[in-house]
């Protein structure tokens, strides 16, 4: 299914116009776009100082409200100036409820974006990034600061290794897949067997995603050296790709968010745009 709803999120203290290109990609696609807002809320904890005076607290608490939803009426005025269908919705909570929050709000949404900014708080990236994985069920775009965003792609990437989070992914683009020119599925250091990538690797996504109506190339590739995630980039380079799909690995260990080295690594890097599904 052609997403209908967008869903992005911003930190309070970004500039409104951090959001302007989510909002050109759901003017583009005539999506509904939800946005939200997010402020980090004032822990009241010890400092260096010593305890954080309750009056001040509180006050520093109410500043923090007041500038998410002044920020949430810009970005309103913004989605009626580029004339689109949207709504915003604003959090002030502390750091430990951001990515439940982001997940329950995903799940009333198609897809994701997260468009890094060197403005915006670490802490809020990584617990964004953290909601969308592991408590949204939906995917999610990552667009990175030098890349062109588009749900409608003409050469995709598939970085495939049979796991459940790569099929997860490829399910959820599965419109954009059967859409496309073409579609190269890349399998690096394949291993051929019954209860690994199949006697012969590549064959039976090939097969699934052309019964789909996409126009599959397998490509088989050699690390040599590389990593997994560093040949799949270099072979977006070669064939000149719109976006990668991939599954997104990790693990979440006592609310330590961590990625796995692949996911990592496809989310550091500043060309492509990456669909990821966990």
């Amino acid at each position: 299914m052609f997403p209908k709803t967008l869903f992005t999120v911003t930190g309070s203290k970004q500039p409104a116009d951090a959001v302007a290109r989510a909002i050109e990609l759901s003017r583009e696609n005539t999506c509904h776009l939800a946005v939200l807002v997010i402020g980090i809320a004032l822990p009241a904890s010890a400092t260096a100082y010593g305890a954080v005076p309750a009056d001040t607290w509180s006050e520093e608490r109410e500043k923090g409200r007041a500038t998410a939803t002044q920020k949430a009426s810009e970005i309103e005025t913004l989605m009626k100036e580029a004339e689109i269908s949207g709504d915003v919705a604003t959090y002030y909570c502390d750091e430990g409820q951001i990515a439940d929050i982001v997940g329950m709000r995903a799940r009333y949404t198609d897809l994701g974006l997260v468009f890094p900014s060197p403005d915006q708080d670490s802490r809020l990236t990584n617990k964004i990034l953290e909601g969308f994985v592991y408590q949204s069920a939906r995917p999610f775009l990552f667009v990175p600061g030098k890349a062109s965003a588009t749900l409608k792609p003409k050469r995709v990437l598939v970085g495939w290794n049979s796991t459940r989070e790569a099929a997860s992914a490829v399910h959820d683009a599965m419109d954009m897949l059967g859409a496309a020119e073409t579609v190269h599925v890349a399998i690096v250091d394949p291993v051929a067997g019954e209860f690994d990538q199949g006697e012969e690797p590549g064959s039976d996504i090939a097969a699934y995603l052309a019964r789909q109506g996409a126009k599959v190339t397998v490509d088989v590739l050699a690390s040599g050296g590389l990593s997994a995630a560093e040949a799949l980039l270099q072979h977006a380079t070669d064939i000149d790709a719109d976006v990668i799909v991939a599954g997104a690995y990790g693990h979440s260990r006592l609310r330590e968010f961590l990625f796995g080295g692949a996911t990592r690594d496809l989310l550091a890097n500043e060309r492509f745009p990456v669909l990821m599904a966990h």
